[in-house]
């Protein structure tokens, strides 16, 4: 027996696909993380991160209890770190095992179509080979969907144990070692759970792909060029003491808005001019003057159409008189500010 060769059977593949899962795992952690440095103010991408995170782990620890081959070597048989001595074995059973539950749990809640199909199909169509040792430290069981594999597995065994009498009939109910995958209610419904993991995670990862706004970034050149244009045509305007000037910056919603909320870089500065004034009624009607709006008109986009520079007046007893600039970059709005300053200054407003 000593002089026998290692002698190599396939359990598994299961462990190759593990790691392409820890792969795709740690690929989508990496992409949510920049996420969450694109959407701070966003829960998705940090419940997404913990779920990388989580079935990364799941899948590493899955993959070290799937061992890819069993190695009969002389004294036992190796699975991965841990030897098997052939003199602990002391029973041998083979049996077929249905992993319809699997199916089923994964695919009901996938397709319906698809999980009555697998419903209506004969639980032998899912059989696997399974071979069960019982050994002084409990049973150890590997699965095949070829029964040659599981022929091979136990002809390998033979050269060591040629007294082992294979029995048949498996008993799936009472726990063994598994060292290849169950394939049974449990692992559909976690296979289940990773398919959805995987398509929200890819489609909320692909809206990183478009983070441009709903509208905007406009220019600030020709912006401040229509905003100097507007107060160059303002003069002669006494003092309001009355009415205060205070200034806002809106957030400025990206197309992906619902899952990448507001831009972080850009702004829609409003200067906002209200106050109870005797003059009021005098002030918006030169302020419409000048704006071009006609004398019942009380909403006015100025300059450019590639600018989002407004001019909203409202129908109010006191003076309400709001100005914006649409959406443009953080870096703008101190000179854009600067320049509604002198603006409000135009219009007697310090």
């Amino acid at each position: 027996m000593a002089d026998t060769p290692t002698r190599v059977v396939p359990l598994s593949r299961a462990r190759r696909w593990t790691w392409v899962l820890v792969a795709v795992a740690a690929a989508l952690a990496a992409w949510h993380l920049y996420g969450i440095f694109v959407t701070p103010e966003r829960p998705f991408f940090w419940i997404g991160l913990a779920f990388d995170v989580l079935v990364a782990v799941v899948g590493w620890l899955l993959g070290r209890a799937w061992p890819p081959v069993a190695r009969f070597g002389p004294d036992g048989i190796r699975l991965d770190g841990s030897l098997l001595p052939y003199t602990t074995i002391t029973e041998v059973r083979r049996g077929a095992v249905s992993a319809k539950p699997f199916w089923l749990a994964f695919w009901l809640p996938t397709s319906l179509l698809v999980g009555l199909i697998v419903a209506l199909r004969p639980s032998g169509d899912f059989d696997r080979e399974v071979v069960e040792l019982r050994t002084d430290g409990g049973r150890v069981r590997a699965r095949w969907r070829d029964h040659r594999a599981a022929e091979d597995f136990l002809a390998a065994l033979r050269e060591h144990r040629p007294d082992l009498e294979v029995r048949y009939g498996v008993d799936s109910d009472v726990f063994a070692r598994d060292h290849s995958p169950r394939l049974g209610v449990g692992g559909g419904f976690l296979a289940f759970g990773l398919g959805l993991w995987l398509f929200l995670g890819g489609w909320f990862g692909l809206q990183l792909l478009d983070q441009s706004l709903e509208h905007g970034p406009f220019p600030s050149g020709p912006t401040s060029a229509a905003i100097t244009r507007l107060t160059s045509g303002l003069d002669g305007f006494a003092p309001l003491p009355g009415v205060a000037r205070d200034f806002t910056e809106w957030s400025c919603d990206r197309t992906n808005g619902l899952i990448l909320g507001p831009d972080p870089g850009a702004a829609d500065l409003h200067l906002k001019l209200e106050g109870r004034t005797p003059q009021a009624g005098a002030v918006e009607a030169r302020l419409r003057q000048a704006a071009g709006m006609d004398a019942d008109q009380y909403f006015e986009r100025l300059g450019p159409d590639d600018l989002d520079f407004e001019l909203d007046i409202p129908e109010d007893d006191d003076l309400y008189i709001e100005f914006s600039t649409g959406c443009v970059t953080d870096e703008a709005v101190p000179g854009l500010r600067d320049d509604f300053t002198k603006l409000a200054a135009a219009l007697g407003v310090s």
